[in-house]
């Protein structure tokens, strides 16, 4: 191995090495910025590769940013306790009913507004409702991990669902509506199959009933949402979606669209607040930047740097070979095979980091395999699949399951990487055989292929 293959290698150990262990309480962001460092001041890559890493990657981050603060705003005005609430009476006292609704608004939530955001916002806001109906320690853990989990599962039928949808999206220059097509139905088959094994796994602790009375009382003691403004924040979303489409068609990159609404939302909440600021009951606009994981965004941008050192390093050959002969096997195989390489790659190493692997590996298999339609279609979504369901089959895979399980032990709520294991690693191998045998469905028999 030549000094670049050590060197690279090198930091992305040790890079790993920070994420997992935090030594000092360091956090994501920080951790991957040493390596960014790193890998520029021992050369494994150049400033010029580093310049054009952020032509891939910021279309997604800026997505990501305006995502977030969109999400941020939302919940500023109680949006998102309005929707629970809603839920809540929805349910009309069946617990089981609740744990169903509650993992649909999470579903929802995540397609619209992305994994992370679902989590940061839902998470604590569901173990809010669920001590105040009363739900006692073992029956909570089934709604906390509809919360989790299923936000994760359900990041893919829109490109704004997970940042790395935008980034494959962007990097291969497949557009809004392609993606759309692809995923939705792949969307649609894993999000019932993980709320139902959720469900199997917690329907003993799930109870069956809970007092309708404290729904009142929880109602009566939260701000709610004013019927104007709440109209213009479902007006909002109407717009930003068909602005996605309009952008897929124009080639406009899809942060544009959400930044776009984010600064509309926001204008309209700093007009609405008539010196509710002064008194402390709403959050003002340095209130909603603090609530903006900027931490994540830094995260993005460096971990990009420490991956391309792999990449002068030789990895993403190793990789390209081992998904084109996973490819290469018979009938559904062919799908499930490479999403399961990708599965592990991402459980132990982020998704992030191993979805950019996973980017330039297929770009160089494209390039040296001569790769038809079908088989170019196969890895892509395949790379979205292992690396939207594969992570959290082990918590580090996902940033989404670490600041949900971050969230909850701030909150006093623990969970064992055992009591974890149980239910992430089972939902994440079903999750990815149900996508991977949708994907080979819609390739094989209705002849779905993207444009190379």
């Amino acid at each position: 191995m030549d000094y670049v293959a050590v060197a690279a290698l090198a930091v992305f150990v040790a890079t790993l090495f920070l994420m997992i262990k935090r030594p000092w309480g360091i956090k994501l962001g920080y951790a991957a910025g040493i390596g960014a460092v790193a890998s520029l001041l021992l050369g494994t890559v150049s400033l010029g590769q580093a310049a054009e890493s952020f032509l891939h990657i910021w279309d997604a981050a800026l997505a990501f940013i305006g995502i977030v603060a969109f999400s941020v705003i939302l919940d500023a005005m109680g949006f998102f306790k309005w929707a629970a609430l809603k839920v809540v009476k929805l349910a009309k006292g069946s617990g089981i009913r609740l744990y169903f609704y509650v993992s649909l608004l999470t579903a929802a939530v995540s397609i619209l507004f992305a994994n992370d955001s679902a989590v940061l916002i839902l998470t604590p806001l569901v173990l809010e409702i669920i001590s105040q109906l009363k739900i006692d320690g073992k029956g909570r853990m089934a709604y906390l991990f509809a919360a989790g989990l299923i936000a994760d599962t359900a990041a893919m039928p829109l490109i704004i669902s997970n940042p790395i949808n935008i980034l494959s999206a962007d990097f291969f220059g497949y557009t809004f509506l392609n993606h759309l097509m692809f995923m939705t139905p792949v969307a649609v088959a894993t999000i019932a199959s993980s709320m139902l094994l959720v469900y199997v796994f917690f329907r003993k602790k799930i109870p069956k009933t809970y007092d309708t009375k404290l729904v009142d009382i929880i109602s009566t003691g939260s701000t709610p949402i004013s019927r104007g403004m709440l109209k213009v924040c479902l007006g909002t979303l109407v717009v930003i979606d068909v602005g996605y489409v309009a952008a897929s068609l124009f080639r406009v990159p899809v942060s544009v669209v959400i930044c776009s609404g984010a600064v509309f939302l926001l204008a309209v909440y700093l007009a609405s607040l008539k010196g509710e600021v002064i008194r402390g009951e709403r959050k003002g606009l340095i209130g909603l930047a603090k609530d903006i994981n900027w931490d994540i965004v830094l995260f993005m941008l460096s971990i990009f740097l420490v991956v391309q050192g792999l990449t002068n390093a030789g990895i993403t050959q190793l990789l390209a070979s081992t998904l084109v002969s996973a490819n290469s096997l018979p009938s559904v195989m062919g799908i499930i095979a490479p999403s399961l390489v990708v599965t592990v790659g991402a459980s132990f190493m982020n998704n992030w980091p191993m979805t950019i692997l996973g980017l330039m590996s297929i770009q160089q298999a494209a390039s040296t395999a001569a790769l038809g339609g079908e088989a170019f279609t196969g890895l892509v979504f395949s790379n979205i699949i292992g690396n939207n369901l594969g992570p959290h089959f082990f918590p580090l895979g996902s940033l989404a399951i670490l600041m949900w399980l971050e969230t909850m032990k701030r909150k006093g709520v623990n969970i064992s990487l055992w009591s974890y294991l149980k239910v992430g690693a089972v939902l994440s191998i079903v999750e990815v055989v149900v996508a991977s045998v949708v994907l080979w469905v819609e390739i094989t028999y209705f002849g779905w292929v993207l444009p190379i």
